[in-house]
């Protein structure tokens, strides 16, 4: 696991820093932030992503690379900067699953006004409680005689 970059609060100030990209966020309040990292790392993104689909036409014209790798590169870049924003939230032993306002605005009856919804998906739950025997049936082995 790699780390990408790393919040920090020293004297009342926040701070992330990303030394991969050389960046450093301060601010008094984290999630102000966090929303600056993120909408900077997202825009660096996008200049990365877009470069590289003008390379890689670049190359086509030589014949270095085949148009498919082209036409993959703008799939990706589609995948990652047109989809609603989503990711799975957990605090303590329950998850929840988190979207972007403009997803949340979309999808009224599934979020409400909440940004998160409780995942009610088994798989991902961390406790097994629920296969605990609570109505006292006997599933004991023993037979009577």
């Amino acid at each position: 696991m790699s780390e990408v970059g790393c919040l920090n609060e020293t004297d009342g100030q926040y701070e992330f820093r990303d030394p991969s990209r050389g960046l450093i966020i301060r601010g008094e309040h984290p999630e102000w932030v966090l929303m600056a990292a993120a909408e900077v790392i997202g825009n660096t993104a996008r200049l990365e992503a877009e470069s590289v689909v003008e390379e890689l036409n670049a190359m086509v014209e030589f014949e270095v690379v085949e148009p498919i790798e082209v036409d993959s590169a703008k799939y990706a870049m589609k995948e990652r900067f047109e989809l609603i924003p989503q990711c799975i939230v957990t605090v303590g032993k329950m998850d929840y699953k988190w979207a972007a306002p403009e997803g949340r605005a979309k999808k009224q009856d599934e979020f409400g006004s909440q940004a998160l919804k409780r995942v009610h998906d088994m798989s991902l739950t961390r406790s097994d409680t629920f296969l605990t025997n609570e109505g006292g049936i006997d599933t004991s082995n023993e037979t009577s005689v």
